[in-house]
């Protein structure tokens, strides 16, 4: 392949100005040269596409492509970053059917300013998402994309376009659930650009709260508050956001308002948020408050509740990452947050924990490792890495799951259709199913 003819090409198709060369790591002793570029439509998309299929070129979907790609060299093969960022328009919004037609390079914080004035919204998710692209956020799956009120995100999506790595556009169809055969579209949530670049998306979108309520609760322990949790979801509660600290993660996030409710390290601290219509949302916060009631607990300080939620709300980079997230079903939880502090006591730390991102699947743990000897001091270097290895082990033993881990019993299935859609392997190959000669 000629690279500055292969260059020339690409700006011809999206303007030279929007085709930048990207550094080059040398892997062997070979260069991996790489290249980005901002189409502006979906049909340049293809035609970029076309391209590099037609050269073997790797294509690696980069949402805005303000942040480096992660990318697993492979003998030097050449690539091309697509950037999506000039693709952040709304086509279509349609208020009668709560349908939003979007460009995947709009970010969610964009598209919720373009909502808001019409009284309209995405839903109830983590602000830590919002910054991403709609694109980005369908490509890939997570647990953070979910929401106790809404679902999880990946349910939203009515109809997606996409380009095959071949350059074909597709256009899944929005029409309704009772409509019969295939959907290419669920294939393409969760995809990471291993099946095709998304293009747009159409959304289900929502009525904006009228009301919004957020209560506080002491709880005699974590099992109770978790018990708490589950009894008001299995009452079709549909909080707005839901979240449980055990005793020392309560005190670290919120000090002594924390250890003025909380005075057993035993105890739990359990905050809930409810919108939407005053009365149902009324009743969604009853709902709460009688499940804690049922496990031995009362209301707390509300201040707690509203810190919570702006805390929820605010920057995500201003808030330390926890040390080990673990996703596990309702009836593993419990085993889970048990076997890891058992496990970190092992390694001389302790194991602090919140619970959120609540479905009727189960949750995410998420823990925080400080020194047993040092006042709540964070672990680091190598201390740290032999504690999260003990703890990963022990909750994966009592029947936990890694954050972003999967099942791979239907990993030849994908990678058929992989190898049918994308013969040549261009389509992000470095992603997914790294281990199946991929």
């Amino acid at each position: 392949m000629n690279r500055d003819a292969f260059a020339r090409d690409l700006g011809a198709v999206v303007g030279e100005r929007q085709v930048v060369a990207v550094p080059s790591p040398v892997v062997d002793g070979v260069e991996s040269p790489a290249w980005q570029v901002a189409p502006a439509t979906a049909a340049e998309v293809a035609e970029v596409v076309s391209l590099c299929n037609r050269e073997a070129v790797v294509v690696l979907p980069v949402g805005s492509g303000a942040r480096p790609t992660r990318w697993r060299a492979q003998g030097g093969r050449p690539r091309v970053h697509i950037a999506l960022r000039r693709m952040d328009h709304v086509v279509h919004l349609d208020e009668t059917s709560l349908l939003a037609h979007v460009q995947a390079g709009l970010t969610g914080l964009a598209l919720e300013k373009v909502l808001a004035p019409r009284g309209l919204s995405i839903g109830d998710y983590p602000s830590t998402m919002l910054g991403s692209t709609v694109g980005g956020m369908i490509a890939v799956r997570t647990p953070g994309k979910s929401s106790a009120r809404h679902g999880f995100l990946e349910d939203a999506v009515a109809g997606v376009s996409a380009v095959l790595a071949d350059g074909r556009t597709i256009h899944t169809r929005v029409a309704p659930r009772r409509a019969t055969g295939p959907d290419l579209g669920r294939a393409l949530c969760g995809s990471e650009g291993t099946i095709g670049v998304i293009t747009s998306v159409v959304l289900r979108i929502h009525r904006r709260a009228e009301t919004r309520f957020v209560a506080a609760f002491r709880l005699p322990s974590l099992d109770a508050a978790l018990a708490a949790a589950y009894l008001a979801l299995r009452e079709e509660c549909a909080p707005a956001g839901l979240r449980i600290y055990d005793a020392a993660e309560a005190r670290a996030h919120f000090g002594d308002a924390a250890a003025r409710e909380l005075r057993s390290d035993g105890e739990a601290l359990l905050l809930a948020a409810t919108a939407g219509p005053t009365d149902l949302a009324a009743c969604d916060r009853d709902l709460v408050a009688s499940a804690v009631t049922a496990e031995g607990g009362a209301a707390a300080d509300s201040r707690l509740a509203d810190a919570w939620w702006k805390l929820r709300g605010g920057d995500p980079s201003q808030v330390p990452p926890p040390s080990l997230q673990v996703t596990a079903t309702p009836g593993a939880q419990r085993a889970v947050y048990r076997a890891v502090r058992d496990a970190a006591r092992a390694a001389g730390a302790e194991a602090r924990a919140h619970v959120s991102r609540f479905d009727a699947d189960g949750a995410v743990i998420f823990f925080t490792l400080v020194d047993a000897a040092a006042a709540g001091r964070r672990l680091d270097g190598e201390r740290l890495e032999r504690a999260v290895t003990a703890c990963e082990q022990a909750a994966l033993a009592s029947g936990g799951w890694l954050l972003g881990s999967r099942s791979r019993a239907l990993d030849p299935y994908l990678l058929a259709l992989r190898n049918a859609l994308d013969p040549k392997g261009i389509m992000n190959p470095g992603a997914l199913l790294t281990d199946l000669g991929d």
